[in-house]
């Protein structure tokens, strides 16, 4: 059981579709974290310029 599933992890398809998996997951966090607007965040320094 635990040969089949190490073997399974070893393919180069499931490699692939685990690390596109993870890198969207971290692009999802990023967009996400960039297009958050807090509550009483501080205005750009230069905005009134």
């Amino acid at each position: 059981m635990k040969n089949s599933f190490l073997n399974f992890f070893k393919k180069p398809v499931t490699i692939f579709i685990l690390k596109t998996v993870i890198f969207f997951t971290i692009f999802l966090v990023l967009l996400y974290i960039y297009g958050y607007n807090g509550v009483g965040s501080a205005k750009f320094i230069y905005n009134e310029f």
